[in-house]
């Protein structure tokens, strides 16, 4: 199996993957942003084939009410090309930003997790609240964590 590098990028680095698998119903790749992307405390990382990029992930400081954990972070707009699935990309990203976090003494990583990738952040270490709850236009997503 081919191994992939994890790196911090620009967050303008992730639209194109956001507007692919995440949000396709974004009329433009430019639009796929949010709104505290540029915080100073945002971290965006995407996992490289060679030059192309094929996950990426940001995380931005913020609390859940969900969880009595001090220092938290959130990651958000996770994706994968579906033409890497499987190959480990998502997990490499994710356990880079374990080690990240780690290094800023953050306490926990949660995040809304899409229904279909329950399994995928399960695999990793995260725990999840069993109530599922709807994002509109998106689907059906749990509250996930993971202590780090």
């Amino acid at each position: 199996m081919k191994i992939f590098e994890a790196k911090i990028i620009a967050p303008e680095l992730t639209h194109p993957l956001r507007h692919k698998v995440l949000w396709p119903h974004i009329e433009k790749v430019e639009n796929c942003i949010i709104d505290i992307d540029h915080r100073s405390d945002a971290i965006h990382l995407g996992v490289f084939d060679d030059e192309k990029i094929i996950s990426i992930g940001s995380l931005f400081q913020m609390d859940s009410p969900k969880i009595a954990i001090e220092k938290q972070y959130r990651l958000r707009a996770m994706a994968t090309d579906p033409d890497y699935r499987g190959q480990n990309a998502g997990r490499i990203l994710i356990e880079k930003s374990f080690d990240i976090l780690k290094e800023k003494r953050v306490e926990v990583l949660w995040c809304d997790a899409r229904k279909i990738a329950v399994g995928f952040y399960q695999s990793l270490g995260f725990s999840m609240l069993p109530e599922e709850y709807e994002v509109p236009k998106i689907g059906p997503h749990y509250f996930m964590w993971k202590e780090l």
